[in-house]
């Protein structure tokens, strides 16, 4: 069997990241989703992969080649226009057979193995399965009914109860081939293609009580890194890691090979130092910190349920905490990223679309690649910073769009 990933989209509300990166190459908890996804696949005997691409789908195919490194045969399938996710599924019909296939979006994370639950399921029924979740707020998805036999009922697109929980879709299918003669019927609409098979009786569910999340939105990653390192059980140190003098390790810390940790720091699990980092003395790396590979910190910094994507330096004296960075981002000595208000009130986000509430109280920067940021600046609750953005003036910042 063969799997179907859609990794084709620009995902606009997940700027700055998404402006030079596809969004399944942002990087959470060490790994990025792409790899987290296909391992699973693999760890479920599926190693035969259609990757359909297009934004940024050089750093796709530059980093996972075609899958042999992962123990996989990946093999990309160009979408061009983006014209939707039925279109880019009927770019894969030859390539598949005609025989059953595994569909999963490349914008969602799971815990444990939720394509066994599936393949489990398809068995069972014979017929096209969606795994389910059950997020706290349904608002943002279609609303999946079911009946006493698993069998797909209702699918409601847009829910008029904003504090809705129901069931979701979770962005993981295993269809039969006849699903390219509904595309047909739908034109290609892939919600209409769901409703089809739901009147006709032919759709059914299987419930994925694992840990589950769409990243749709910036601080959405920093949710994902939770999750995932909520997993982890127990310190993983590579041998030619270096601990300097008196470091201090507490809880479920990961430390990848070639890194050197500085005398006086404090590691404080779950969190995560990548490939070939440098962390300076009297470091305090916090819970649900994530530094990707080559990532310099420099003395006295504290570090707090951050991720940083690699290869960027961070100035002595600094404090990031609930923040996002970008690759290769410099940021100067002493800049802090204030994490809330004094009044504790939810933190807002600029957007294209105006501001976007977090419906967090604790949200830090967001910064894109290349970001420079000067000595001693102060980055406000929720700013969002584009990619290549230098800034040299001594004020605090909101966002730079």
């Amino acid at each position: 069997m063969k799997a179907v990933i859609l990794a084709a989209g620009r995902s606009e509300r997940l700027m700055p990241f998404t402006e030079t990166r596809a969004k399944p190459m942002i990087r959470v908890a060490g790994r990025t989703i792409l790899e987290y996804m296909t391992a699973a696949l693999r760890d479920s005997g599926i190693r035969d992969i259609l990757l359909v691409v297009n934004h940024k789908r050089e750093g796709i195919q530059e980093y996972l080649e075609h899958g042999h490194r992962f123990g996989l045969n990946i093999e990309y399938i160009l979408q061009d226009p983006i014209d939707g996710i039925g279109s880019g599924l009927r770019r894969c019909e030859q390539e598949l057979g005609g025989e059953p296939f595994l569909l999963v979006y490349g914008d969602v994370l799971t815990t444990g193995k939720p394509f066994e639950e599936i393949l489990r399921q398809y068995t069972d029924s014979g017929g096209a399965v969606a795994a389910l979740s059950l997020p706290p707020s349904s608002r943002e998805f279609g609303n999946v009914y079911l009946n006493n036999e698993m069998r797909i009922t209702r699918l409601v697109e847009k829910p008029s109860d904003p504090h809705l929980a129901n069931y979701v879709f979770a962005g993981i299918y295993l269809l039969p081939p006849t699903i390219f003669q509904v595309l047909d019927h739908c034109n290609n609409d892939i919600e209409q293609t769901y409703q089809t098979l739901i009147q006709e009786e032919k759709f059914h569910g299987t419930l994925w009580e694992g840990g589950w999340i769409d990243i749709g939105r910036p601080w959405q990653i920093l949710e994902a890194n939770r999750m995932l390192m909520d997993q982890w059980s127990g310190a993983e140190i590579h041998d030619t890691a270096r601990l300097e003098g008196n470091v201090h390790i507490l809880g479920s810390v990961h430390i990848e090979a070639d890194v050197v940790v500085g005398s006086g720091s404090v590691l404080k699990g779950p969190c995560y130092i990548g490939r070939g980092s440098y962390v300076g003395n009297n470091t305090l790396i916090r819970q649900y910190s994530s530094l990707g590979p080559e990532s310099v910190v420099g003395y006295g910094t504290e570090l707090k349920n951050c991720v940083l994507f690699g290869k960027s330096v961070l100035g002595r004296l600094s404090f990031i905490g609930d923040s996002v960075i970008g690759e290769r981002v410099h940021l100067g000595s002493g800049v802090t990223t204030v994490n809330h208000y004094e009044d504790d009130r939810l933190v807002e986000m600029q957007s294209e679309d105006g501001p976007i509430c977090t419906g967090m109280t604790k949200v830090g920067a967001f910064l894109g690649d290349d970001v420079v940021v000067g000595a001693r600046h102060v980055l406000a609750p929720g700013a969002r910073i584009k990619a290549g953005t230098s800034i040299d003036d001594m004020i605090t910042q909101r966002s730079i769009l």
